[in-house]
C-alpha cells in the first residue's frame, strides 16, 4: 500500500448507484496499482456540500452534478477546476409531490413552492429548465425588468425533509434523481407526476487547484492524472458487456435496491469510455451555463464570454495531456 501523503485524494461523492465504479476502484486495487491513495468522503448533502469543502480544503477532489460545480465556478470561486467528465449521460430527474396532494402533472406546479437542498444546487437549477420546457419564464433573467419567477424556493437543506415537506404541505413538489427517489416512490410516501433530464453531462469531476499539475510535461504524471487514469479503468470496466452480471449485483448490493431497478438505470447510463473521464464537453457547459443565466447565478452577458473563462481559468487542460 502506497502511503506517501503526497498520493493521498480525499475524493467527495453522493452516496448513490453512480459511484459504483468508484467504490470498484478502492476495492479491487485500481488506484493503488497507479500509486494513489484514495479517501472517500460520503457527501449526503450533495454537490454543494462537496463545493463547499473543496474551498475550505477538506475535499481534494469531488464528483458533482455538473450545474452545481459551474454554479460554484459562475460565482468566482477558484479553489478548484473541472478536470473531466464521470457520467456523461443526462442525470434524470424525479418531480415528486405529496402522496395525497392536488398536483397530478408537472402542469400544475407553476407560481408553487419548489423545495430545494441549497440555493445554486441541481435541485434549485433543474426546476428552471422544466419551466423553460413549458414556456413559464418571462424575462431572461432576474435582471431583466420583466422577469417573473417561475417558482418560490424552500431551502431544505436535506433529503428526507423535503420528503415531508411535500407531505406537510408546507412546499408542492420537489426534485431529485429518479432511482434515488424510485424506493419512496414504490413505498408511497411520496408520489411521481414526471421526470425531466437537462441535456448535459450529469455528473462532472472537479480538483482542488493545489493538486493540478504545474506542467504540460508528458513525462510528469501527475497525482491528479493517476487518479483519472485508474476512475477510467474503472468506468471502462464496468460498463464492458462481460462484466455486466458483477456489476448488477454490485449495484444492486450496495444500494440495496430491487435488482430490475438496478438493470433499467443500467439501460439508460453511460459511464465515459472512449476518451476517458478526462474529456470535457465545452459545449455541454455552456448550454448549462445559459441555464444558470436563467436562474441568475451568472449575470446576464456574463455567458458570452464563459467558454474563454472555462478554458483558460477554470478546465485544467493540461491533465489531458498527462493522461
Amino acid at each position: 500500500m502506497v502511503v506517501s501523503t503526497h498520493n493521498v485524494i480525499r475524493v467527495g461523492f453522493v452516496p448513490e448507484h453512480f459511484s459504483s465504479p468508484l467504490h470498484m476502484a478502492v476495492e479491487l486495487g485500481y488506484f493503488e496499482k497507479e500509486g494513489v491513495v484514495v479517501e472517500r468522503v460520503c457527501c449526503p448533502s450533495g454537490t454543494g456540500e462537496m463545493t463547499a469543502k473543496l474551498i475550505d480544503g477538506s475535499l481534494d477532489v469531488a464528483i458533482a452534478l455538473t450545474e452545481g460545480l459551474l454554479a460554484g465556478i459562475a460565482k468566482g470561486h477558484d479553489a478548484y477546476k473541472i478536470v473531466g467528465t464521470y457520467v456523461e449521460s443526462p442525470l434524470c430527474w424525479a418531480i415528486s409531490v405529496g402522496q395525497n396532494s392536488r398536483h397530478i402533472d408537472r402542469k400544475s406546479l407553476r407560481n408553487g413552492t419548489i423545495g430545494i437542498s441549497r440555493i445554486g444546487s441541481g435541485s434549485h437549477i433543474i426546476p428552471y429548465v422544466l419551466a423553460d420546457q413549458e414556456g413559464w419564464l418571462k424575462g431572461t433573467s432576474p435582471a431583466d425588468p420583466e422577469y417573473k419567477a417561475p417558482f418560490e424556493f424552500k431551502v431544505l437543506n436535506t433529503f428526507q425533509n423535503m420528503r415531508d415537506s411535500v407531505n406537510d404541505g408546507s412546499s408542492d413538489a420537489f426534485l431529485w434523481e429518479k432511482f434515488t427517489t424510485k424506493p419512496y416512490h414504490d413505498s408511497k410516501e411520496v408520489r411521481l407526476v414526471d421526470v425531466i433530464t437537462p441535456p448535459w453531462p450529469a455528473f462532472m469531476i472537479a480538483a482542488s487547484t493545489r493538486h493540478l499539475p504545474i506542467t504540460a510535461d508528458p513525462t510528469h504524471q501527475s497525482v491528479l492524472s493517476r487518479f483519472l487514469k485508474a476512475l477510467t479503468k474503472a468506468t471502462q470496466s464496468f460498463v464492458a458487456p462481460e462484466n455486466y452480471e458483477t456489476s448488477i449485483t454490485f449495484v444492486q448490493e450496495k444500494m440495496s435496491y430491487t435488482r430490475q431497478d438496478v438493470q433499467d438505470w443500467f439501460k439508460g447510463v453511460r459511464y465515459p469510455v472512449e476518451g476517458g473521464c478526462n474529456q470535457i464537453s465545452e459545449e455541454a457547459l455552456l448550454h448549462c451555463a445559459k441555464t444558470l443565466v436563467e436562474v441568475g447565478v451568472i449575470q446576464k452577458g456574463q455567458e458570452a464570454d464563459v467558454k474563454e473563462r472555462l478554458r483558460t481559468k477554470y478546465v485544467d487542460t493540461n491533465v489531458a495531456q498527462l493522461i
